[in-house]
């Protein structure tokens, strides 16, 4: 399998303060919306602590993309596996 066919990928995203960074994670999936195939949010799993986890169709280049795009913003932290 070469690097520019799709591959299924999970995305895994936590943040901090879930009001302040909620609407620039959507912003950011917003600008990849052919690549989500299935997402899962807690968006409070502790009083400060929001965790989203995104299944993606995607080349390895869009998945890096996208967990670059996400891990740039303040109070987020990203990992990215591809299966």
């Amino acid at each position: 399998m070469d690097a520019q066919s799709p591959r299924i990928g999970l995305v895994g995203v936590a943040f901090g303060d879930v009001r302040a960074v909620s609407g620039r994670i959507e912003d950011v999936l917003s600008a990849f919306p052919d690549l989500v195939v299935a997402r899962m949010s807690l968006p409070q799993c502790s009083p400060d602590c929001g965790l989203l986890t995104i299944v993606v169709s995607a080349t390895t280049d869009q998945i890096g993309a996208l967990a670059g795009r996400l891990g740039m913003l303040d109070s987020v932290r990203v990992k990215s596996l591809v299966l």
